[in-house]
């Protein structure tokens, strides 16, 4: 897997983001669209790719599509601590 795929545009990093802002936490797709500031069906396009990558599982709820980070995956646990390390090294610089 190359860091282009996982961040391979600013609606897929913006989606990642989120979910990896909150590792264990359940989201509708129209929550992260929300939260990422993009629309439903970019963020729908996004959650393709990153179930294709295997670091996110969904499921079909109702009318609602659900999504939750892999945390059986190395590469998402890579992830959470990459992002972890970016916003304390952002909080030292500021």
């Amino acid at each position: 897997m190359r860091l282009s795929e996982v961040f391979a545009s600013r609606v897929q990093a913006r989606v990642l983001e989120e979910l990896l802002n909150s590792p264990h936490t359940i989201f509708t797709q129209v929550e992260l669209a929300r939260r990422a500031g993009c629309s439903s069906s970019s963020v729908d396009r996004a959650l393709k790719n990153l179930m294709r990558l295997g670091l996110i599982r969904t499921e079909k709820l109702s009318v609602n599509k659900i999504v939750a980070l892999n945390l059986n995956s190395r590469v998402v646990s890579l992830l959470i601590q990459f992002n972890r390390d970016v916003k304390k090294a952002d909080r030292d610089t500021a």
